[in-house]
């Protein structure tokens, strides 16, 4: 089962057999959890995606539009390195990927507030998972939970080598997800482009 999917296995069987009954007893009725079953299909999707694997270049983490790109002093990249935010709405692909390939130096989660993912302040004072890594040069993935996404879901732990494009986790129901990358890198998006976890180059080396 795809990793993105077993996250609602519970809820699916439940709904499996809340359904076969219904159609049984009251077939009308089965329309609603059939069609709660669907949303649940749609949104736990997982599509396979050949990652380019490139050390020059760095991919989206989440699928999405972007919101914001901005350079940031960050204690883990460095000065003036690129943050690039992307809003994950209830229609995208929820699974995030690793930018580059290397190893998963740490995992932190921060408690915060739930604030809509386009607040600006958001990424500030939300709950958020950050997770660096270090490969030819260090990036770090920030997911931030939502006024509807409440829980980040975390597929990797530290130490971890990560290829680059693999899946290290999920936020469920949409939300932001940040990535922050070198300055010496020359930034391919902006502000309201549309890019795929995996697959579309958002930086690359200068």
């Amino acid at each position: 089962m795809r990793l993105a999917f077993s996250q609602a296995k519970a809820a699916v069987i439940l709904l499996v057999l809340i359904t076969a009954i219904l159609a049984w007893i009251y077939p009308v009725l089965s329309l609603v959890p059939l069609a709660l079953l669907t949303f649940l299909f749609f949104f736990y999707r997982d599509p396979r995606r050949p990652a380019p694997e490139k050390e020059s270049i760095i991919l989206a983490p989440a699928d999405g539009t972007v919101t914001r790109v901005a350079s940031v002093d960050c204690a883990y990249v460095g000065a003036g390195a690129w943050q690039v935010s992307i809003f994950m709405s209830p229609l995208s692909v929820h699974v995030n990927r690793s930018p580059i390939a290397g190893v998963v130096e740490s995992i932190s989660h921060q408690p915060g507030k739930f604030l809509p993912a386009m607040n600006p302040e958001a990424p500030l004072v939300n709950e958020k998972r950050s997770y660096c890594i270090q490969g030819q040069i260090r990036v770090k993935v920030i997911q931030v939970a939502g006024i509807m996404a409440r829980r980040t879901v975390n597929w990797v732990h530290k130490d971890q080598e990560v290829a680059q494009g693999e899946k290290i986790g999920m936020i469920k129901l949409g939300s932001c997800t940040q990535v922050t990358f070198p300055a010496n890198y020359k930034v391919l998006v902006a502000e309201g482009d549309k890019v795929q976890a995996g697959l579309t180059i958002i930086g690359e080396v200068n």
